[in-house]
């Protein structure tokens, strides 16, 4: 896309490359992810082994600085990571009227401009 550099990031645009673009996430960003939403359920100590033990929710230093300022701020760091890193790899599906992200790849309509694209 030859307007990918001087894209912005907006909220919609960032949820969109943090849900629909995960294959870019590294294997410490995804660890992070589960790891901030198993803290969120305040598990209990036997699931929390066994979560542990799956690779799922990790106590490591490195991954606890990741998600120290919360998911939203974990999110937009991630998301701004994989558009600076791999902007023009990124399937968006973006609307041909307003040039904004559609709510999902498979989207046909523009919740900006309602533009159709069907």
């Amino acid at each position: 896309m030859p307007f990918m550099n001087s894209m912005t990031l907006y909220p919609e645009l960032v949820d969109y490359i943090f849900y629909h673009c995960q294959q870019f996430q590294t294997n410490d960003e995804k660890i992070a992810g589960r790891t901030i939403l198993y803290e969120q359920k305040n598990l209990k100590e036997p699931m929390k082994r066994i979560v542990i033990r799956k690779g799922w929710y990790s106590e490591a230093e490195h991954i606890q600085e990741m998600i120290g300022n919360g998911f939203e701020d974990f999110k937009n760091c991630v998301a701004i990571r994989i558009f600076k890193e791999h902007g023009n790899e990124l399937d968006l599906n973006l609307c041909s009227k307003c040039f904004k992200i559609a709510r999902t790849p498979q989207a046909k309509q523009c919740r900006f401009c309602f533009h159709d694209w069907h």
